[in-house]
């Protein structure tokens, strides 16, 4: 009679092709993936699932570790417009999700109709029988097939499927299966990663969009693996800024030492980044938010996040060159403004109460002096920077808005966006610790405000007051949709500014 162990091992050759169970596990993943924090399509309606691709990443005698891309069909109900769903809240804060989602099964097939997303899905594959216990919010269902049922989990949930995950860029063998191919890079070609066969891993809480493993090795630095969901054609921004930084040898970022592209049909894009991980520091965020409530002055932190920024944008510049900010590069950005100026005062009542100052301001801006455009952070806000006791204020993900297309995250932009986002996320520190705490913090925002700009400007010259107005307004604008959509208590934050940068006029400087 065989041993209890026995029971579990996955015997591949009793099996169905691995290429029919991924389609079996197509309707399983149609009714998980909505429920999953990273997926963007919340409120799209029951999606359709089919598998794009799929590369095998380990068969073990009890496992099999699978890179799946899968093809997501939207149903008949209602998209979200842009900016209804985000990846991280105006504030700053980690959890920017919008309510339940609605779950519904799909179909394996769902004809040769270009598909409205792809959605990068590694899995685990065992046997239930005597099989660990999966890790909270692993398990994704289970197959019955010919040979016995199979666990589906999702492999940045299991120990093991991390360990297949990460193996590819300490191999560097990459992947290849029907439909997908992996390759891996490193940043230092002949520079082995700091990893061994003692590995510990776990998943990063709080994210969004993607997912993010922490990875320790004694007697290493820890690593964090971003595993990109959304994948869409062309280069992430995450991993070719912050690779750019890594080379210019700025500390203002965590060290890029890896990463893995994938091909499934006509799509190539970055799969995962593997960068240093700076455990136990605070984000900025949290760090104003104490401070604030608190009565304690940001002054000199804030004068330094404003200097690190500037510096960041140096290096980006040197790295991946500018372009000039001519007539038809500010039209087009000053048209994506009055656009967003227009969808939202039809929506939020209060705002278009702003429409015609704002409008005006946006038609001043036209008339100044811009800086030259350039890749940029595209998303920049409190939470996304930490405060390292060695290197000061360090920068994280550089994605940008992950619902933007990918095409349009790579194009150069202004850095008084960057800036109008800091400015911002400093007015939401203010603003949060007085709905939640109800403690005035208007000046202490207002000295942290000047103070970032100062130090901004210091390296990277005073900009144009209205150009810098418009950038700010343009995100207000942007907040009171969100806020409007999915917190109206914190709507007042918003309008605030936009009641603020409107009364000043166009002429009007942006940091009190």
């Amino acid at each position: 009679m065989a041993d209890a162990r026995s029971t579990a091992l996955l015997d591949m050759t009793r099996l169905p092709p691995l290429g029919e169970v991924l389609d079996l596990a197509a309707a399983q993943l149609a009714a998980w993936m909505p429920q999953q924090r990273w997926y963007a399509h919340k409120g799209a309606g029951a999606p359709q699932v089919e598998v794009a691709g799929w590369a095998p990443l380990r068969i073990a005698p009890d496992h099999a570790t699978v890179l799946l891309v899968a093809a997501v069909h939207l149903g008949d109900g209602e998209r979200p417009a842009a900016g209804g769903t985000v990846d991280s809240r105006p504030d700053g804060a980690a959890d920017g999700t919008t309510g339940a989602p609605d779950a519904a099964p799909g179909t394996g097939s769902t004809g040769p109709r270009e598909p409205d997303a792809l959605y990068q899905v590694p899995l685990v594959l065992r046997r239930p029988e005597d099989a660990p216990a999966p890790e909270e919010g692993a398990e994704i269902g289970v197959l019955a097939v010919a040979g016995g049922p199979l666990r589906v989990d999702d492999a940045t949930r299991d120990a093991d499927g991390r360990a297949a995950l990460v193996a590819t860029l300490v191999s560097g063998d990459g992947a290849c299966g029907p439909g997908l191919s992996l390759a891996s890079h490193r940043t230092l070609p002949d520079s082995p990663l700091p990893l061994g066969r003692a590995m510990r891993s776990r998943v990063l809480a709080g994210e969004q969009s993607n997912t993010s493993l922490i990875i320790e090795t004694e007697g290493a630095s820890p690593l964090i693996v971003k595993l990109f969901r959304v994948l869409q054609d062309g280069e992430n921004p995450d991993a070719v800024l912050q690779g750019a930084l890594t080379a210019q040898g700025s500390v203002h970022v965590p060290a890029v030492v890896g990463a893995a592209t994938v091909r499934t049909g006509a799509m190539r894009t970055h799969a995962l980044v593997a960068q240093e991980f700076l455990p136990k520091v605070e984000d900025a965020w949290r760090v104003a938010l104490r401070l604030a409530r608190a009565g304690e002055d940001f002054i000199v932190p804030a004068r330094a996040l404003g200097t690190t920024l500037a510096e960041v944008h140096r290096d980006l510049a040197a790295a991946l060159g500018t372009v000039a900010a001519d007539e038809g590069a500010v039209r087009a950005v000053l048209a994506q403004m009055h656009r967003r100026l227009a969808q939202v005062a039809a929506e939020v009542e209060q705002v278009a109460a702003h429409r015609e100052r704002l409008a005006a301001l946006l038609d001043t801006a036209a008339g100044q002096t811009w800086p030259a455009m350039q890749r940029i952070h595209g998303d920049l806000h409190l939470g996304q920077v930490l405060a390292s006791p060695e290197r000061g204020w360090v920068l994280l993900d550089f994605e940008g808005e992950p619902l933007r297309p990918l095409a349009e995250r790579a194009l150069p932009d202004s850095p008084l966006r960057d800036v109008a986002g800091m400015l911002r996320s400093l007015d939401y520190a203010a603003g949060a610790v007085a709905l939640e705490h109800g403690v005035d913090a208007g000046s202490w925002a207002a000295d942290a405000r000047a103070a970032f700009l100062e130090g901004w400007a210091a390296e990277a010259g005073t900009p144009a007051p209205a150009v810098l107005a418009a950038f700010e307004a343009d995100k207000a604008v942007y907040e009171a949709l969100y806020e409007s959509r999915q917190r109206p208590d914190w709507l007042p934050i918003p309008l605030g500014a936009l009641e603020r940068i409107s009364a000043r006029g166009a002429g009007a400087g942006s940091a009190g």
